[in-house]
């Protein structure tokens, strides 16, 4: 019987590790129905019982396998007991584990609720961009924007509660009476192996590898469900994971699960079968504009801006009015979407003409020995000086010398623009900005790539002061009750729109010639507004293209409505001023060309003048208005899409030549 006391012990503190595996699994459970709470009301259509029941019955295997790796020293300590008792040890290195533990639930629960308000997800792979991100704008942006000290504060206070109530009970259960069968040594041989097992099966194979963990959480059928499926330490795994993997042959399978790159191009680039190399497919050939070749090309991105507010139903909110009269007087695409659902990503395709493919392609050695398809280059070769302006630093995702390397002569800083940028570490003033840019515009030729920043976080331009009345917005019934935070949000669009707008009336003015093309780097995600119970995917995605200019447009005449995305920009530039016959490098296509089908690919969705859709739910097609649309065919669609990034890809990561057989 000398082994009953140690058994005994061993039991005990198998008890007390079950007790604080449960109260985990329950804390993780009750997080996702936050987050449900918290978000539901934005979901485009809301889940059958069906769905929620799979969301939560997926999601308690993520819990319990986060639980058990939470829980994983205390287990194997108790395993260990079952030999040789560790007594008061034991407890306190539960107790410091249970205190490490909910420490970190704390500081990613409140990150997971920030970044799913940002980003309408949990953790995914953008959260890595902070590590090439300007990390001291970021936290600066973020402890503006939040109550960071009352946060720490309220969270070291949750933590320390719960930390010593969970301790308590652990030491109540920790009371109990070891069964009499673990008095033999068989029993405590047989207990052992069930508890191992547990333990294996618990944190790994519930869950499964990565691609089958993320396959099991989109299998719910409900978009938004989808998305609180994991557990937030698991989708930071992935986010982490998928990161990790796009520079692999591995990313290459997810858009082409038979890795035929070549097979690809000739289903995207008819007539490119026999292409010697991939740059050979994208060869195109200028037509020669009908009008005058225009003396200076702007293309102004500007930061979230996106192309809800200029549809007919919110023109009262005038947020957009500079804008929408740039349209009606030049070229506006009716349906048009970023290429990136950030800023880095829709710069990079404007800049090197690559499709992103999860792909930072300013980092790419690839990409540094220079493109074929980059803008500067091919502006150049018109005799264009390609120059940048950014009203941020350009250490910024390495922003300036990434421009020098793909041929822009002149590059510049919201630094040289204001010799302190004040109240917006992101950057200038957009009227600075603007300003800046004519002042050192002469009567050269040049192409001209120009990025906002005033419309980010956190929204720091004194608005009012700009002009902005808050009571137009108010004065609509169903506008009553936005807080005075997401009317300040509302308020930098406006003054982003009378920026941008006024610089286009200024260049007019005092330039020869001039071609203005004015988009969106990404949807703001900042959708405070709508007629509508729940948005549109166009609301939610769209962009705004207009392209201007009186003398640089006077003969040029549109048959059709326009659609595309950020990589039919740059061609439709180039056959606007190139002579006929100039040849170039192109993965998209003139947006005004007649024969070319009006379909844009760009971020994660297809868009034409009369459709929308997403590539991860193909069969939901929807007008631009909402209503679904039954005659597009959108898996072909999805397959195209995926075939075109593909290749960018292919481009980016491995260059020009085709693979090798055994590559595939």
């Amino acid at each position: 019987m000398g082994t009953e006391p140690r058994a005994a012990d061993a039991w005990r503190q198998l008890v007390a590790d079950m007790v604080l595996w449960l109260a985990l699994v329950l804390l993780f459970l009750a997080f996702r129905i936050t987050l449900f709470s918290i978000f539901h009301a934005a979901a485009p259509q809301q889940p059958s019982a069906r769905a929620f029941l799979r969301c939560f019955e997926t999601g308690l295997r993520s819990d319990t396998c986060a639980a058990t790796w939470a829980l994983l020293p205390s287990f194997a300590l108790t395993l260990v007991g079952f030999f040789r008792p560790l007594g008061i040890w034991h407890q306190r290195i539960r107790s410091l584990t249970l205190t490490i533990v909910l420490a970190l639930c704390a500081i990613i629960f409140i990150a997971d609720v920030g970044y799913f308000a940002e980003y309408d997800n949990q953790f995914d792979h953008w959260i890595v961009g902070l590590v090439y991100d300007d990390r001291s704008a970021i936290f600066t942006t973020i402890w503006k924007s939040y109550p960071i000290v009352w946060l720490v504060f309220l969270a070291a206070a949750v933590v320390t509660i719960v930390a010593w109530a969970l301790n308590k009970l652990c030491r109540v259960t920790a009371a109990v009476d070891a069964p009499r069968f673990l008095e033999t040594k068989i029993a405590r041989a047989i207990t052992l192996i069930v508890i191992a097992v547990w333990l294996f099966v618990g944190a790994k194979v519930w869950l499964g590898k990565n691609l089958k963990g993320l396959k099991n959480a989109a299998a719910t059928g409900d978009e938004f469900l989808n998305k609180i499926v994991l557990n937030p330490f698991f989708a930071l795994r992935y986010a982490i994971w998928q990161a990790n993997t796009a520079q692999s042959a591995a990313a290459l399978k997810n858009y082409l699960p038979n890795g035929d790159v070549r097979a690809a191009a000739a289903a995207i680039f008819p007539g490119a079968e026999n292409a010697a190399t991939l740059d050979d497919c994208l060869t195109r050939i200028a037509p020669g504009s009908a009008g005058e070749r225009p003396t200076h090309i702007f293309v102004v991105v500007m930061e979230s801006y996106d192309a809800w507010a200029m549809q007919p139903e919110y023109a009262g909110l005038h947020l957009t009015d500079g804008l929408t009269a740039l349209g009606r007087e030049g070229l506006r695409a009716q349906g048009f979407i970023s290429s990136g659902i950030s800023t880095i990503e829709s710069l990079g395709v404007l800049i090197t003409g690559l499709p992103f493919a999860r792909v930072f392609v300013n980092f790419q050695p690839v990409v540094r020995q220079g493109l074929p398809t980059a803008s500067a280059r091919i502006f150049k070769q018109l005799g264009y000086t390609p120059r940048f302006f950014y009203g941020g630093y350009l250490s910024w995702q390495r922003i300036g010398q990434f421009c020098r390397e793909q041929g822009f002569e002149e590059v510049y800083g919201g630094d040289q623009m204001k010799t302190r940028m004040r109240g917006n570490e992101w950057g200038v003033d957009d009227e600075d900005l603007f300003r800046f840019v004519l002042e050192h515009t002469g009567p050269e030729p040049s192409f001209n790539l120009i990025m906002s920043t005033s419309y980010h976080p956190p929204y720091s331009v004194e608005v009012e002061k700009k002009g902005f009345d808050f009571n137009v917005v108010r004065a609509n019934a169903q506008h009553v009750d936005l807080s005075p935070h997401q009317l300040r949000v509302l308020g930098h669009l406006w003054y982003s729109d009378k920026c941008v707008s006024d610089f286009v009336s200024d260049g007019e003015r005092k330039l020869e010639r001039p071609l203005f093309a004015i988009t969106g780097d990404h949807y703001s995600r900042k959708q405070y507004v709508s007629a509508r119970p729940t948005h549109t995917l166009y609301e939610s995605l769209a962009v705004p293209l207009v392209i201007c200019g009186h003398k640089a447009l006077e003969k040029i005449h549109p048959t059709a409505p326009i659609g595309g995305s950020h990589l039919d920009l740059l061609p439709t530039l180039v056959d606007l001023a190139a002579p006929t016959g100039f040849v170039y490098h192109a993965f998209g296509r003139d947006l005004l060309a007649p024969s070319q089908p009006q379909v844009g690919f760009g971020c994660n969705a297809v868009i034409s003048p009369d459709f929308i859709l997403k590539i991860n739910d193909p069969a939901r097609v929807e007008d631009l208005h909402g209503q679904p649309r039954t005659d597009v065919d959108g898996k072909d669609l999805a397959a195209r899409y995926r075939q075109l990034h593909a290749l960018g890809w292919w481009r980016a990561v491995k260059g020009n030549q085709w693979p090798a057989r055994a590559e595939r």
